[in-house]
Order: structure tokens, then sequence, then C-alpha cells
């Protein structure tokens, strides 16, 4: 796992953070990906570049850090193909950088949020049972 990630994370959410159980820090991680790729949108729109970057850089990070959170002997080809739509997430979000690309980075929110979605819906039952 990208310890040091993870630890720039919780240095901005410090309180929720140390206080969230494994499944309440990973929805806290997708929540807070798409904020930054929200706020890089609008930083496009405003030509404040410093700040796109920023944003963006935030948001490799946090896609890192789940992915280095992914279980593979037990996860098998979900955790396969979530590794593949993390990196193609990167890289999209690279490129989008590079281009200053909104298109790139509402794909990527639009590839995210299913998945955020399905981890939302996590019966109670098992969210005691992830791992992190």
């Amino acid at each position: 796992m990208t310890h040091a990630s993870l630890k720039k994370y919780q240095q901005v959410n410090k309180s929720s953070a140390q206080e969230a159980s494994p499944y309440q820090l990973v929805a806290l991680l997708f929540q807070k990906l798409l904020d930054n790729i929200a706020t890089a949108k609008g930083a496009i729109a405003q030509k404040d570049y410093a700040k796109k970057g920023a944003e963006l850089s935030n948001a490799i990070a946090i896609i890192g850090v789940l992915e280095a959170s992914l279980d593979f002997k037990q996860g098998g080809e979900i955790s396969n193909n979530l590794a593949s739509i993390y990196l193609y997430c990167s890289e999209q979000l690279l490129a989008a950088s590079l281009d200053n690309d909104i298109d790139k980075l509402n794909e990527v929110a639009q590839t995210l949020i299913p998945i955020k979605s399905g981890w939302d819906n996590i019966p109670l039952d098992n969210q005691d049972k992830v791992s992190f």
C-alpha cells in the first residue's frame, strides 16, 4: 500500500480519516477523488493551472492508494479488472492535465462513479469484512 499517499490524504481530512473504518476510508477516498476531478475541471475553466495540477496530482495519488489496496489473491478477476480501470483512469488524468481536457476528466469521473456507487451499496452486514 502507498502509505505516503494515504498519510497525505489523512492530513487533509485527519479527523474523519482517523475515525473511519476501512469501508468508510475507501468511501472517503472515492469521494475525495471525484471532488478533486470536479475542482480540477473548475480550475481549467478558470485557467488556474497550478490548482488544476495540484488537484489532479492528488487524484492520481488517491487512485494509487486504491490500487495498492486491492487484494489480488482474494479479489481475483475483480481486483484485476479494478487495477486495469485504475491504470486507465490515472493515464487519462495525466493526459487531461497535459491537454487541459475537461472531456477526459468527465470520462474518468463517469468511469469511477459506478465503482463508487457499487462500493456505497455494500450491505451493512458486509462492510465490516472490508480490509484496507
